[in-house]
């Protein structure tokens, strides 16, 4: 049986990110600062939209209350991912990783996806599944999961 959130997002996005910030670098590259500014700038973009087509729709921002949500966003950026807030989240660790010239380091980037799809999504789902019925199961098979 698949469990309501416990774990808020943004905690476990700072978790991953300090446990990067400490692991041991072996593997040092050089980075290009520009890059870095750009993988942030496309991540702060992701998030506006996604949290302005949540507004625009009056559905609940809290990801652990889902009982509170009354519809799921399925227009704007949702067209193109299911979860877009948690991609600008990802996509803020590979650019956290990316300066601290790291490549460990992108091992907080798939522990975020792993624990974020596990503890987050996949309940959010279920959830949804059961409140929407067909018309999240439609929208599920023509929108994939990150992107």
């Amino acid at each position: 049986m698949i469990q309501k959130p416990i774990v808020p997002p943004p905690v476990i996005f700072i978790g991953c990110a300090l446990m990067m910030a400490y692991l041991p670098n072996p593997y040092p590259f050089e980075i290009n600062v520009l890059a870095v500014y750009l993988i942030v700038s496309i991540s702060f973009v992701i998030a506006f939209f996604s949290l302005w087509q949540f507004y625009k729709s009056k559905a609940n921002i809290n990801p652990i209350h889902l009982e509170k949500s009354n519809v799921f966003v399925a227009d704007g950026i949702y067209r193109f991912s299911r979860n877009p807030m948690y991609l600008s989240l990802a996509g803020l660790l590979v650019a956290w990783a990316v300066y601290l010239q790291s490549a460990v380091s992108f091992l907080g980037v798939f522990l975020f996806v792993y624990l974020i799809t596990q503890w987050q999504i996949k309940p959010e789902e279920y959830w949804l599944e059961k409140k929407f019925g067909e018309s999240y199961l439609a929208y599920k098979k023509k929108v994939r999961r990150w992107i």
